[in-house]
C-alpha cells in the first residue's frame, strides 16, 4: 500500500525534448546585429540622437532589472498601477519578450540553476547561457512546476503579454523614427534608438546569464555558478551583484551595501517614499552574515585539506624523564605542554639560534607567549608543525 502511493506521487519519467534550432531568433537576433553593424559603419547620429540612444537604454534597462526581474520575476517589492504600467511599456522597449515569457523562464532558472531544466545553464558554457540557448525552440518539461498564478491574476501582465508584438514594434522602431525625425534624424532614429539600444539592452541582461556565472566572488553562496561582479553592475543598473541574488532572491535589493552601485535599488526605494511602490523585501543582517560567514568557512576548509596538520591524538606520549633522555640525542624544547624538534629551525630564528639553544631541554612556553617576543599565529602554527610527542603532565602528590 505505502509502496502503491510513493509511486504515485513520484513525478513521470521526463521525456528529454529532442532540440531543434529556433531559426526565427537565429534570423532576428543576426539582422539586429548586421544592421547595427550598418549603423556604426554608414550613419553619423545627431547628438539628440546620441542621448535618444542613451535615454533608451536607461529606461529600457530599467523595465527590465526592475520590472521584469525584481517585480515580476521575484515578486520583491509591489507596485501601484501607474508604476507597473510604466515598467511594462520601459520593458518591452528591450524586445526581450513579454513579462509572463521572460518571468517564467527566469523562475525556472532559480529553481534548477545549473542543471539540464535550467533555460540558459551555465554549465554548457559562457556562449550557451549568453545567448546561444535562444537558437534552441525546445520545450521545459518542468515549467508546470512553476506557479504563474500571481503573473495571471496581474491585468498589466496579460494586456502586455497579448499585445507585445505591437507594442514592440511602436515603442522600439516607430517611435525613435519619429522623434528622430523632430530634429531631422529619422534614420538615425530608427537606426541607434531601434536596433543598436536593443543590441546594448540585449547583451547587457544577456551577461548577466554569462558573465556573472562565470567571473566574479562568491561572497555569499557558492553553491552554484554565481558571481558578484561589480563591473557588470555599472553597465547593468546593478544587476552584477549576482551571487547575493541567487542566495537571496526576494531581497529588492542586489546590491545591499549603503554604496554598492544598484541604481535598480535606488530608483525603487525612491518612490517608496511617495507609496507608488511598497511592501519592498529585506533580508535581515544577521541571515546574510551567516550566509557570508557559512561560504568563507567553506572557503577555509578547502585550503585547509591542501595541508598537512598535525594530529595530537598521533603522537607519543613522554614522561619528563624520557624527554630528557630524548634529548641527549636530539635538540628538543617544550611549548604548550609538547616536545618541539627545533634541529632544523634555530638556525632559522628571526631571532638568532642562541636563544633556542638556551632553552634546550627546557620549557619555553612563558617565553614563546610574551615574555620575551609575542608570536604571531604563523610562527604558533610552525611551531605546531614541529611538535614530536605529548608530554605527560607531572601529578601532584597530595
Amino acid at each position: 500500500m505505502l509502496a502503491e502511493q510513493v509511486s504515485q506521487e513520484r513525478p513521470a519519467e521526463e521525456v528529454k525534448p529532442q532540440k531543434k534550432v529556433w531559426y526565427e531568433v537565429v534570423i532576428i537576433i543576426t539582422f539586429v546585429h548586421l544592421v547595427s553593424i550598418y549603423a556604426l559603419i554608414y550613419h553619423t547620429p545627431k547628438p539628440a540622437t546620441i542621448w535618444l540612444t542613451f535615454l533608451t537604454w536607461v529606461f529600457g534597462g530599467l523595465g527590465i532589472t526592475m520590472g521584469y526581474h525584481r517585480l515580476w520575476s521575484h515578486n520583491s517589492y509591489k507596485a501601484a498601477f501607474p508604476v507597473r504600467l510604466a515598467l511594462a511599456l520601459m520593458g518591452t522597449l528591450a524586445f526581450e519578450g513579454s513579462i509572463k515569457w521572460w518571468s517564467l523562464r527566469h523562475r525556472l532558472h532559480h529553481r534548477y540553476t545549473d542543471t539540464e531544466h535550467d533555460p540558459y545553464d551555465a554549465t554548457r558554457g559562457f556562449w550557451y547561457s549568453h545567448m546561444g540557448w535562444m537558437f534552441e525552440k525546445k520545450a521545459y518539461p518542468r515549467m508546470k512546476w512553476i506557479d504563474q498564478s500571481d503573473l495571471n491574476e496581474d491585468k498589466v501582465v496579460l494586456w502586455q503579454h497579448k499585445h507585445f508584438p505591437a507594442l514592440a514594434i511602436v515603442l522600439g522602431l516607430v517611435l525613435p523614427t519619429a522623434l528622430g525625425y523632430t530634429w531631422g534624424d529619422a534614420l538615425g532614429g530608427f537606426l541607434y534608438g531601434g536596433y543598436i539600444t536593443r543590441i546594448i539592452l540585449w547583451h547587457t541582461t544577456w551577461f548577466i546569464n554569462s558573465l556573472a556565472h562565470s567571473w566574479g566572488e562568491q561572497e555569499y553562496s557558492n553553491e552554484n555558478t554565481s558571481r558578484g561582479n561589480l563591473v557588470l553592475a555599472l553597465f547593468t543598473m546593478g544587476e552584477g551583484h549576482h551571487n547575493y541574488h541567487h542566495e537571496f532572491p526576494r531581497d529588492y535589493r542586489n546590491g545591499i551595501r549603503a554604496l554598492d552601485w544598484d541604481p535598480t535599488k535606488w530608483v525603487i526605494a525612491f518612490f517608496s517614499f511617495f507609496g507608488a511602490t511598497y511592501n519592498l523585501i529585506t533580508i535581515p543582517d544577521q541571515v546574510v552574515l551567516k550566509a557570508r560567514i557559512n561560504t568563507a568557512q567553506d572557503e577555509i576548509n578547502k585550503l585547509r585539506k591542501q595541508c598537512i596538520w598535525s594530529d595530537e591524538a598521533a603522537f607519543p606520549t613522554w614522561t619528563m624523564e624520557e624527554f630528557h633522555k630524548e634529548c641527549e640525542a636530539n635538540e628538543l624544547i617544550i611549548i604548550d605542554g609538547f616536545a618541539i624538534d627545533v634541529s632544523e629551525f634555530k638556525n632559522e630564528h628571526p631571532g638568532g639560534d642562541k636563544l633556542i639553544t638556551s632553552y634546550l631541554g627546557k620549557d619555553a612556553s612563558k617565553s614563546f607567549y610574551g615574555v620575551l617576543n609575542n608570536h604571531s599565529k604563523s610562527a604558533r602554527q610552525l611551531m605546531g608543525d614541529m611538535r614530536v610527542a605529548k608530554i605527560q603532565p607531572k601529578i601532584k602528590e597530595e
